[in-house]
């Protein structure tokens, strides 16, 4: 069976939708990044309580934080309004 010929401006290559703006991999990643934070909030406390000093695992909760705020804030605008 022959290929159809292609049409004049466009590429013979399928095209794409990127998986990393896709509402799904955000919220999924979202979660993870969150979950981090979490975490790392119990870390910070176990290293209080330990009397271990806490300064990098404050900075891990930070990012973690700053992720996870940044990647909801990016759910919201790939989900379009409410329904």
């Amino acid at each position: 069976m022959r290929d159809p010929a292609p049409r004049p401006g466009h590429s013979d290559k399928a095209r794409r939708a990127s998986a990393w703006t896709s509402p799904r991999t955000c919220r999924a990643l979202a979660v993870v990044f969150t979950v981090a934070a979490l975490l790392s909030v119990v870390l910070v406390v176990v290293d209080l309580v330990i009397g271990r000093p806490a300064a990098g695992d404050l900075f891990i909760v930070f990012l973690n934080g700053l992720a996870a705020v940044i990647l909801w804030m990016l759910v919201r605008r790939t989900e379009g309004p409410a329904r």
